[in-house]
């Protein structure tokens, strides 16, 4: 989480808002030593949103994915060839069905495009020291077992 969890954490600060909390967990699987290698992090956002942040040295590969899902319109971003995708609900209801959006793929599209180099890290509310904060709160969860306002980890700089 360290290393670029930083990154995603401002990501989802910037799609879903501020984050409140954030409950984590660790495990170490398979490398040697006494870091863990995978990680998962619940981040509670100010609106009430709320988002999973996952880690893992212990997969065969590296494979980057991010979804968003909203009750009118979900996006689906990984780091493989081919073009983000977007999806609305209809306005007809029907099992299973949804429709592009052609606003939700230039959106989705955007965001494949530009990445982290299409704005500064921490954009959001307090700049990479928030962004900080939130890998830090969800660190003192996992060692300490409890949720961790990220306004505590503020007040600690």
């Amino acid at each position: 989480m360290l290393q670029i969890g930083i990154h995603y954490a401002d990501v989802l600060e910037y799609l879903l808002g501020p984050v409140k909390a954030v409950s984590g967990t660790f495990a170490q699987l398979v490398l040697p030593g006494d870091n863990p290698d995978v990680a998962s992090m619940v981040l509670e956002h100010e609106n009430g949103a709320l988002s999973t942040l996952n880690a893992s040295y212990a997969s065969a590969s590296e494979y980057y994915l991010m979804n968003v899902y909203g009750k009118e319109a979900s996006a689906y971003y990984d780091y493989a060839p081919g073009p983000a995708r977007a999806q609305a609900r209809q306005k007809r209801r029907e099992p299973g069905a949804l429709r592009e959006e052609r606003h939700l793929r230039r959106g989705a599209r955007g965001v494949r495009k530009r990445g982290a180099r299409g704005r500064q890290a921490g954009d959001g509310r307090g700049g990479a020291t928030a962004s900080l904060a939130v890998i830090r709160a969800g660190i003192v969860s996992a060692r300490e077992g409890r949720r961790v306002e990220v306004a505590e980890m503020l007040a600690k700089d």
